[in-house]
């Protein structure tokens, strides 16, 4: 299991990673918009292409701190599921080297069962349950199907859409990420 201080650590340095590259992304969107007051984009065609790198930039630094908290909330999941896995005998079956199954071999619904089972709790009660199922459904979304929704389990205005996340969205999940991982923490006798 990782120390609290050190995941602490970790989200912070994701949420810095957000408030820099933002504020990027703000100066060069100030420059351009400027520019534009100065009569450089004569064509509304100009002023698009100047304005996409930064605005693409911004959504990409969005969708990698949603990465980055999946991860790390999934890291987290895995090593708590440890102990339980160990002592599992429906994970001990294995009799070649190759066939041995690890706990990050786990999918994270066993991985879930296990810390729930465990340790007594259910993780879509504790504070930023929410937010992490927001995140594994984005990050799903982008990394199998481009951000689009999937009609059958996400709830859709209309077909195709996207998860579009936005900058409010990424500091919420930080947010709630952080307030997952203290309560359980705190759920799993680890003291802060």
């Amino acid at each position: 299991m990782g120390y609290y201080v050190t995941l602490e650590i970790e989200l912070e340095v994701i949420e810095n990673f957000l408030d820099k590259n933002l504020e990027l992304v703000d100066v060069e969107l100030s420059s351009i918009c400027k520019r534009d007051e100065a009569g450089e984009f004569p064509h509304p065609d100009d002023l698009s292409n100047a304005l996409f790198i930064p605005i693409e930039r911004e959504a990409i630094v969005i969708r990698a701190v949603f990465h980055e908290i999946n991860a790390l909330i999934e890291w987290e999941l895995h090593n708590l599921a440890l102990e339980p896995f160990s002592k599992s005998a429906r994970y001990a079956k294995a009799r070649k080297a190759d066939s041995i199954k690890l706990v990050h071999d786990l999918s994270i619904g066993e991985v879930r069962q296990l810390v729930e089972e465990h340790y007594k709790i259910e993780l879509y009660n504790l504070p930023g349950a929410i937010e992490i199922e927001s995140i594994r459904k984005t990050v799903n979304a982008f990394k199998h199907r481009k951000g689009f929704k999937d009609p059958r389990r996400d709830s859709c205005s209309k077909i195709p859409e996207r998860f579009e996340p936005d900058r409010d969205e990424a500091y919420k999940v930080i947010k709630g990420a952080r307030d997952f991982l203290r309560a359980l923490w705190e759920k799993t006798d680890f003291k802060l």
